[in-house]
């Protein structure tokens, strides 16, 4: 029999394969039937030169910036109908003197090169929307493109090309990879240009790649201060208004910049956000008057930008029903998948630099979409209002420029805390209900308790959050007392309380912080900032704790010497807090010390052994 688990594991995986199989198939075999169609009926050429101005974002590109400018300036086109404009955003490098040597060089081959500095960095969107208004009164086509991406020397031929064609709204071009990026970022966008390609055709291209392309001047239209992936929210805003979406497969887009595996992760982050934003922002692109567009749009971005949430659940109800249910497809299912991730987790540990390509891609996108799905959350709790930054700094040396391993650590235990948080939820949901209806049926007051909590910290900036705990204790406990540590024997513990404390039910609903980012599965204790103050002043180096480290619902200190009743127990517990970020600093040393402390603590929650 069925559960409601497996119908929506059945719709979830159909959807899925649909977005990544059924789709890029169907747009294919229309783009084929399309032009079939139109074979014998190619334009004569054209002699279209459109006034094109080109638009370019920089912060911190000393390595890039001549380079690029000097490639601008090589265009098979005529001088007098393109100039290049350039918004230098804050930057802090040697970028804005190596651009004015190169405008030199420009200038005295009559290349237009306008450039646009400013001292404090105010973001790219800041920066696109000053360049728009500046430059599209007076240019028939606004080119933007990227700093570390090389141009077709043809690339302003084709584009006048392509917008002889008034229907034309947006042009772009095949984007390529350096051979040094990874396998698996060069499969993506193999897989992403052949769709792209299927979807030009049709005239309704997807998203474009930011490193190039161009728009009618009268189609741009000026940015929201939030907008993540500008790009791909100017494009289709002009494929909004009813233009078409084409790429010029003889246009090369050569991305210099290879991102190493955990930087592109970082992208993966911001991309997330991007995509769960637009499909906010551009409904309007759901009209079914729009043809192909509409549809592109819902197949393409939309299921694109829920599919982590997809994912997630997927996982879920293969876990509930391998967990609960023992039903065999689930266990078979659940066994894949902690090996498929089993195995690039040993591979990040010990460094093994061997590839198992079919594993690899596989897991690239699996981590993908979990990264996206985080991103989807930090965009929902407001953490994308800050300026543009570079993922990478190229002040940093590329030959030196290699992750020490408290950073691996990081990056290889957030991806664990966000898997391992949502397995647990599915996991632990029951005892969490059963909880709530305790609590609610033998005391008067709210079922979750929040309090304000130290974070992590570094050396300019603590992080303040609010943690959530089922309440354990009557209403307003602290009322006559004040903030006090609570004791063995505390009257102010309700009787449900005192059970949930020895088992830690209580911290369950800190896996919300876990998903959030606040704090991670394991990790020192979050202190309270009203005892902070005194702790900082009577143990040296308190503070120390929690740099560089997000406080954990468990940890070494927490399954050690278990709660905190004076500040001889906080002394006693500091040493373990830092043996623990000490063991960060290697991989291995890290997993072996976290796994021990994840089977202590449940050892203490089966046991009772709580406080």
């Amino acid at each position: 029999m069925m559960t409601i688990f497996s119908i929506v594991f059945l719709v979830l995986v159909f959807v899925a394969i649909y977005h990544h199989v059924g789709y890029p198939i169907m747009v294919n075999w229309a783009a084929k039937s399309h032009k079939s169609k139109h074979k014998n009926s190619k334009a004569d050429p054209k002699t279209y030169q459109p006034n094109i101005g080109i638009l370019m974002c920089a912060y911190n590109e000393q390595d890039h910036i001549a380079e690029k400018l000097h490639n601008l300036a090589s265009f098979l086109y005529d001088n007098d109908h393109y100039s290049i404009h350039v918004y230098f955003d804050g930057c802090t490098d040697a970028t804005v003197n190596r651009a004015y040597e190169a405008q030199r060089v420009l200038l005295s081959h009559g290349v237009q090169c306008f450039f646009h500095v400013r001292e404090e960095n105010k973001g790219k969107v800041h920066g696109l929307n000053t360049l728009m208004g500046l430059a599209k009164f007076q240019n028939d086509i606004l080119l933007f493109t990227d700093v570390s991406a090389l141009l077709s020397i043809d690339a302003l031929n084709k584009v006048a090309d392509k917008f002889s064609n008034p229907k034309v709204a947006i042009s772009t071009g095949v984007y390529t990879l350096d051979d040094r990026a990874p396998d698996a970022q060069k499969a993506y966008w193999k897989y992403q240009n052949q769709v792209k390609l299927s979807e030009s055709e049709l005239g309704a291209v997807i998203g474009v790649p930011g490193a190039m392309f161009a728009m009618r001047s009268t189609s741009a239209i000026e940015l929201d201060d939030n907008t993540i992936n500008d790009d791909f929210i100017l494009s289709m805003n002009a494929l909004a208004q009813g233009g078409k979406a084409v790429l010029d497969e003889d246009v090369v887009i050569y991305e210099r910049e290879c991102d190493l595996q955990q930087e592109d992760y970082k992208r993966r982050i911001r991309l997330g956000a991007g995509n769960w934003q637009q499909i906010k922002s551009l409904k309007q692109l759901l009209k079914p008057q729009l043809g192909w567009t509409s549809l592109n749009f819902f197949s393409h971005k939309v299921l694109r930008g829920v599919m982590p949430i997809i994912l997630a659940c997927i996982y879920l109800c293969i876990l509930f029903e391998a967990a609960f249910m023992k039903t065999t497809w689930a266990v078979f299912l659940a066994i894949g998948i902690l090996s498929l991730h089993g195995v690039e987790l040993l591979k990040s540990v010990f460094n093994i630099k061997m590839r198992v390509p079919i594993l690899d891609k596989a897991n690239y996108i699996l981590n993908s979409y979990f990264l996206s799905l985080y991103g989807i959350i930090r965009y929902e709790l407001g953490y994308f209002n800050a300026p543009w930054r570079r993922v990478r700094d190229n002040n940093v040396n590329r030959s030196s420029y290699e992750i020490s391993g408290k950073s691996l650590v990081k990056v290889i235990k957030r991806g664990c805390d966000v898997i391992g948080a949502l397995v647990a939820i599915a996991l632990v949901w029951p005892i969490c209900l059963f909880a709530a209806i305790a609590i609610k049926l033998t005391s008067k007051g709210p079922i979750i308790f929040s309090q304000l909590r130290v974070g992590e910290s570094s050396d300019d900036f603590v992080k303040l959050f609010n943690v959530y705990k089922f309440r354990s204790m009557v209403v307003d406990a602290e009322l006559k007392s004040g903030a006090v540590w609570a004791s063995k024997d505390d009257p102010r513990i309700t009787p449900i309380g005192r059970f949930m404390r020895k088992t830690r039910i209580d911290e369950l609903p800190q896996l919300i912080n876990v998903l959030k980012g606040d704090m991670s599965l394991i990790g020192p204790r979050p202190e309270r900032p009203v005892f902070y103050a005194k702790l900082e002043k009577n143990i040296p180096y308190f503070c120390q704790r929690t740099y560089g480290v997000k406080p954990g619902i468990s940890g070494l200190a927490q399954v050690m010497n278990g709660y905190d009743e004076s500040i001889e127990d906080a002394r006693s517990k500091i040493g373990w807090d830092y043996a623990y970020s000490l063991s960060m600093s290697t991989p291995l040393a890290w997993l072996k010390l976290e796994c021990s402390i994840i089977v202590k603590t449940l050892m203490v929650v089966f046991t009772g052994k709580g406080q």
